[in-house]
């Protein structure tokens, strides 16, 4: 069968769609003359950053071969479509960047490849770059695979060695299996996409029998049955086909209109009455889970139900998003969401100010934890608001993570440092050549919030990280309460362990008294656990000279003035609202004033 399934995996920034670009322009599914940059990223948000932030199928022809590319992200936050990815491919070409050897999510990539028994080819890319250390990358690569395969050497930027790759990969990476033609089909749900009159289309990798316009067919974890409107291929648009066959990167329209219907991972097989379901899915589906939770306030309040509505429209393309409908005593109403990490969240919030001009006001992130009740009952909460009455609790929990981090030797010791503050168990250390690889065990909310800025600005940007959420961590975990004016602003507070919560509190107070502008009257900020204040700072007044105007007479004239305004003030400060600004909310985040 002259099909090949393969795709590209690395760490973010080491040129995926760019080589992407490469290969369009050689086998001509793109004419050169229109072809840009990033071809495949067809998000401006993509092309501004330079990521990849949803993955992209392609079908290109070549010297009589159909070759299938899935174009993958190559930050952590969406690691789960790489692993999804990479389920629809037989192939993986892993690139490394020259100047920046073996990273964190390429280790993290070829472990996944490893586990899908994908045939790699190494690449290193970038290799007419000034700052390029080819041999580095070499003994780096050998060391990772634990082999003496010499990697392809390529520029993708310039074209060098390109065809060649593309030569090697028809003649390396195997082909389906031709006989799963004969079967009943059976596909994988790899993503997917909403369209306002198609509805629902499913991008799926089809691993046996053939599936045509009308057929049947229903979804194995939800039992739910369809009748197919279209299939077709990506070229890169789609191109409708009259029949997709074993072994066929493609998609289906399914007509549906609800994108939650279609789940990614989810395997497409015929339908059969209630009684004959006994066809098993394809290995590795898993609901998609947030790590991180925000609470999002319009800024003007009166649009809440606009901004209900565009993150509605964002699910429809992003079926990883989940939402709730909150209210705030001070912001108002609002809604609580959950994303894959820190930049999921900065890429939804720039897409609800560009697309639906709807600038909000996010709080400080928070994970899901877990309270164990006295009597036993089990509640899981994600936000401060939700923490249960410290006196009904008998343990709490929080998430862990393994980390793996990749850093030259020279920042070993301050690396090491960090994660030690940030509550971290060192579970193995072992070298990748001239670089160590380190694994740390990490509670997730101190990996979203702290750990990638505090080793980024220690290493000069030259170490990488990747994460896993792996479990579940025993901590006492107390709320911090801030009161400003004396008044409780829920959005502010925070979860911190026990043993943590009088440093917090300072760094915290300190923080707020920086963001918070000064008013007409004064802000006492206070910061409380279980209705005992921990720490106090104070906003001072802006103050006016009320008794510029008088140039003489008796004292008692400018004290009458003082004291005049000192009653005014303190009237304002019973009435008065405190104007809270975005770096409010984030002065939660951090450990170190």
């Amino acid at each position: 069968m002259k099909i090949r399934n393969f795709s590209i995996i690395a760490h973010i920034d080491a040129g995926k769609s760019t080589l992407a670009d490469r290969l369009l322009e050689i086998t001509k599914t793109i004419d050169g003359r229109l072809i840009k940059d990033q071809f495949l990223d067809s998000n401006p948000i993509e092309r501004e950053r330079g990521i990849t932030i949803k993955m992209a199928p392609v079908t290109m022809k070549y010297q009589g071969y159909t070759l299938n590319l899935i174009d993958t992200p190559g930050h952590v936050d969406f690691n789960y479509e790489v692993e999804r990815a990479l389920s629809a491919c037989e192939g993986a070409i892993l690139l490394i960047d020259a100047t920046k050897g073996v990273q964190a999510q390429t280790v993290a990539n070829y472990q996944l490849a490893k586990k899908n028994n994908l045939k790699l080819i190494p690449v290193i890319n970038k290799i007419d770059a000034p700052l390029s250390n080819i041999n580095a990358c070499i003994n780096q690569i050998q060391t990772l695979l634990q082999s003496s395969v010499s990697p392809f050497q390529i520029s993708s930027k310039t074209g060098q060695g390109v065809k060649e790759l593309l030569d090697q990969v028809i003649s390396e990476f195997p082909s389906p299996k031709e006989e799963n033609n004969n079967l009943p089909p059976k596909a994988l749900v790899f993503n997917s996409a909403y369209h306002p009159h198609l509805g629902v289309i499913a991008f799926i990798r089809l691993f046996s029998g053939q599936i045509k316009t009308g057929d049947k067919l229903q979804f194995l974890s939800n039992n739910l049955p369809f009748t197919v409107q279209e299939t077709g291929i990506f070229s890169p648009d789609r191109k409708p086909q009259p029949l997709l066959s074993s072994g066929v990167v493609g998609y289906l329209i399914t007509g549906s209109k609800n994108l939650r219907d279609v789940r990614v991972g989810d395997t497409i097989s015929e339908f059969k009455p209630k009684s004959f379901r006994n066809t098993l899915p394809l290995p590795g589906f898993r609901q998609i889970k947030p790590n991180v939770f925000f609470d999002l306030f319009s800024v003007d309040n009166d649009r809440y139900r606009d901004l209900s509505t565009a993150i509605d429209k964002l699910k429809l393309s992003d079926s990883s998003l989940e939402t709730k409908l909150i209210k705030s005593a001070v912001l108002g109403q609002g809604v609580r969401v959950g994303f894959l990490g820190l930049l999921h969240s900065e890429v939804v919030c720039e897409r609800l100010e560009r697309e639906f001009d709807l600038p909000v006001i996010a709080t400080s992130p928070s994970v899901g934890y877990q309270a164990i009740l006295q009597d036993g009952q089990v509640v899981d909460f994600t936000t401060p608001a939700d923490f249960p009455d410290p006196a009904t609790i008998k343990t709490t929990k929080e998430p862990k993570a393994v980390v793996r981090l990749v850093t030259p030797p020279d920042y070993l010791g301050k690396i090491l440092e960090i994660c030690q503050n940030l509550r971290g168990q060192l579970l193995n250390l072992s070298y990748l050549d001239r670089l160590i690889e380190l694994e740390y065990s990490l509670p997730l909310i101190e990996v979203i919030t702290s750990l990638h800025d505090q080793v980024k600005s220690a290493s000069a940007g030259f170490a990488s990280i990747d994460y896993e959420k792996v479990g579940w961590l025993d901590t006492e975990l107390v709320k911090l309460t801030v009161l400003l004016n004396h008044q409780e602003v829920s959005p502010l507070s925070v979860i911190v362990p026990q043993n943590q919560a009088l440093g917090r509190a300072r760094i915290l107070a300190k923080r707020l008294k920086r963001t918070i502008p000064r008013q007409q009257f004064e802000i006492p900020i206070q910061v409380t656990m279980g209705g005992q204040v921990l720490t106090r700072e104070t906003v001072k007044p802006f103050r006016k000279d009320v008794t510029a105007k008088l140039y003489g007479g008796d004292r008692t004239r400018r004290l009458k003035l003082l004291e005049k305004q000192k009653r005014g003030k303190a009237r304002m400060k019973l009435i008065g609202q405190v104007s809270l600004p975005q770096e409010a909310f984030l002065a939660a985040i951090g450990r170190n004033d």
